[in-house]
């Protein structure tokens, strides 16, 4: 994966491209750029993490094969909603697969992908506040099981996980990440008008679906009904009242 492949197929003019073989995570080493100086749009990629992060403090597994890039963001923050970037970076993640492999993924609210009932990749988004107490930057992270990796996951999630592809294609890596790059950017040129909300919602297989919802420290039984305008799921009670969550975990019931 060189540089050049990746910039020669983008439609957008990115700051910045930093290809690295592994790092702790994405997320942390374009922290560290932010804080001297990188511009909006700078993008870190890796092909493997030694401290990688998931939601709620957990560890992301990110043996080499699969592909890791986070994106700084410095949108005007008086104008954007920062809740919106997570599922619209699912929705282009869940494109890009569907792009380069022919596959179809589902999303599961409210950041994860999947392919064929298993977990193929997942989104971390983490802004940074400044001394005044505002919003200096965001940076999205991005994981994907692009390629399954030599001997096979770990058996932590060996059930559970899945790749894109079976066998890497020297031309995989480079063609995705541009390929993730311009759906990113389509999508977020058009964050006012939400474009990628429709997809989000065709896309998300807990919909209809009975759920346990885990949210501040509580464990709810619910039926997974919709998905309203800002990407919060509606939930709907056993006594029939609904809930609107804006963060959390749903599981299947069944699984």
């Amino acid at each position: 994966m060189k540089k050049e492949e990746i910039l020669s197929n983008l439609e957008f003019d990115i700051s910045d491209i930093v290809l690295l073989d592994s790092v702790t995570s994405t997320n942390d080493y374009l922290k560290k750029l932010a804080l001297n100086g990188a511009k909006d749009g700078t993008i870190v990629i890796a092909k493997s993490q030694t401290k990688g992060k998931g939601t709620k403090g957990r560890t992301f597994i990110s043996k080499e094969g699969g592909l890791y890039l986070s994106i700084l963001l410095k949108p005007d923050f008086r104008a954007f909603d920062a809740t919106l970037i997570t599922p619209l970076t699912a929705v282009a993640v869940s494109e890009t697969i569907a792009q380069i492999s022919g596959n179809t993924p589902q999303i599961k609210w409210v950041n994860d992908v999947y392919l064929e009932d298993k977990k193929v990749a997942g989104i971390l988004s983490e802004s940074s506040i400044d001394s005044a107490g505002k919003t200096a930057y965001l940076i999205v992270g991005i994981g994907v099981n692009l390629i399954k990796p030599k001997g096979g996951f770990d058996d932590e999630i060996c059930d559970i996980a899945t790749a894109v592809f079976e066998e890497e294609n020297t031309e995989i890596f480079s063609q995705f990440v541009s390929a993730l790059i311009n759906n990113f950017y389509n999508f977020y040129a058009q964050i006012d008008n939400k474009a990628f909300l429709e997809r989000y919602r065709r896309q998300n297989f807990v919909l209809g679906k009975e759920v346990l919802v885990l949210n501040n420290n509580q464990t709810l039984t619910a039926k997974a009904v919709w998905i309203d305008d800002n990407c919060r799921l509606v939930v709907e009670l056993p006594d029939k009242s609904l809930k609107t969550l804006s963060s959390g975990e749903v599981i299947l019931k069944n699984d």
